[in-house]
């Protein structure tokens, strides 16, 4: 199951450093696409999770009781506050810029499973797949502007 998180989270940033390379995040000095995953990362301060796609994983199960084919769904947040220089008022083209982002990157929707605990990756035979982001209604808090979206996400387990 691991494998298949990691392999969509590392197949989104690889789309994402390609669909606009300058929206990117600053983790412990280093820049890195705007894309990760809210399970592998130390609490992060508000100011990071603006303007970045962050990935959070609900239950798996099978997709048919007793076949070996699985389903996660996936959360994706994202939103923004808007720039200074516009007064802020930019928030919702900021927010609909990230929405044809998060299509782009989304899409095609399936990507080679790889082993990511090794350097270099390593293939692990198989595929994982998933379903278009379905969006929710945008919404507003503290003033920033923000939407979830939701990919399930299917693959076949590892077998040990």
């Amino acid at each position: 199951m691991q494998a298949a998180k990691d392999t969509f989270l590392k197949t989104l940033a690889a789309r994402l450093a390609v669909v606009n390379p300058a929206r990117c995040v600053t983790m412990d000095g280093a820049a890195r696409p705007a894309v990760l995953a809210l399970e592998n990362e130390i609490p992060m301060p508000a100011d990071t999770q603006l303007e970045t796609f962050l990935l959070s994983w609900e239950g798996a199960a099978q997709v048919i009781p007793g076949d070996t084919l699985m389903q996660m769904e996936c959360k994706l947040s994202y939103g923004s506050r808007g720039t200074d220089d516009l007064l802020r008022t930019d928030r919702g083209r900021i927010l609909t810029a990230m929405d044809s982002e998060l299509m782009q990157i989304c899409a095609p929707c399936r990507a080679a499973k790889c082993d990511y605990t090794q350097t270099p990756p390593a293939p692990l035979g198989s595929y994982i797949f998933w379903t278009s982001p379905v969006m929710e209604a945008a919404s507003g808090a503290n003033g920033m502007l923000q939407r979830t979206a939701t990919a399930r996400v299917f693959f076949f387990p590892e077998v040990a």
